[in-house]
């Protein structure tokens, strides 16, 4: 079973009629250039490109106006006012707790026979890793997430009070490196985060308000654009120390992480 946008393909009366692509990896593109006299190839590295998924789907309804009622629905699901495909949080009934984000790729033509349609529904990530399903500051006890999810217990959400330079421990669940994306309010002298090799200044500040995130390399200084810094803080995944410096601080720190998987 699948969902889309945390609704079954069972509303509609779906069902996947045989194996499904479920690609464990992205494409991998790998980048080479052949130099004549040089034996083999350079290589430039490899990177992903995006992930395709393939649903071979089927329903049954014999009254051929219904039928096409509900192609008519589930088509318009997929697709926004304007007739573009509309981006759709796909998840998979084995790991209910991570999703992918897709569109439509390709061309839904329904093979019609009395009393059954039969098509191929195809999706691309285009960005290809699968995000768990909520939020690090949302990760409480009783949030709604399988016993089985792969989650640290050291794992904290909470906000940290800084009032002296420190180090603290920021954990990524995930298995994929991300940007640290926190909420810092309060004041500070020099102020600065640093982890693994990269450095974020901020210099001083008086009851002041910073809304960073990493992924898309935005930073909002009360409320208002404002790229303070240049550098993000990588999180590989585990436990990563980030270190605080700076003077006369009243801090409070919030992380605000969405974990990635491979």
């Amino acid at each position: 079973m699948i969902y889309l946008d945390d609704i079954p393909i069972s509303q509609w009366g779906l069902q996947i009629q045989k194996e499904h692509t479920h690609p464990s990896t992205p494409e991998l593109r790998t980048k080479t250039m052949t130099i004549p006299g040089m034996p083999g190839e350079w290589d430039f590295g490899s990177e992903f490109g995006s992930r395709p998924f393939s649903f071979p789907l089927g329903f049954i309804e014999y009254d051929i106006y219904e039928k096409q009622r509900r192609l008519n629905e589930f088509v318009a699901f997929l697709f926004d006012p304007y007739g573009l495909p509309k981006e759709k949080k796909l998840t998979f009934d084995y790991e209910m707790d991570k999703h992918y984000l897709v569109k439509v790729s390709n061309q839904i033509d329904p093979q019609r026979t009395i009393g059954f349609n039969f098509f191929i529904l195809e999706f691309k990530a285009n960005k290809p890793y699968k995000k768990f399903k909520l939020q690090s500051d949302e990760i409480v006890w009783d949030s709604d997430i399988p016993i089985l999810s792969d989650i640290s217990w050291l794992t904290d959400g909470s906000e940290r009070l800084i009032n002296s330079e420190q180090t603290i421990e920021v954990v990524n669940n995930g298995s994929i490196a991300i940007r640290y994306s926190f909420n810092m309010s309060g004041s500070g002298n020099n102020v600065n985060l640093s982890a693994n090799g990269v450095v974020m200044n901020f210099g001083t500040f008086s009851n002041s308000t910073f809304d960073v995130d990493g992924e898309r390399y935005t930073i909002f200084v009360n409320s208002v654009e404002d790229l303070v810094t240049p550098y993000f803080i990588d999180l590989l995944p585990g436990v990563n120390q980030i270190q605080i410096n700076g003077s006369n601080l009243n801090l409070t720190l919030k992380e605000k992480l969405v974990y990635q998987y491979l």
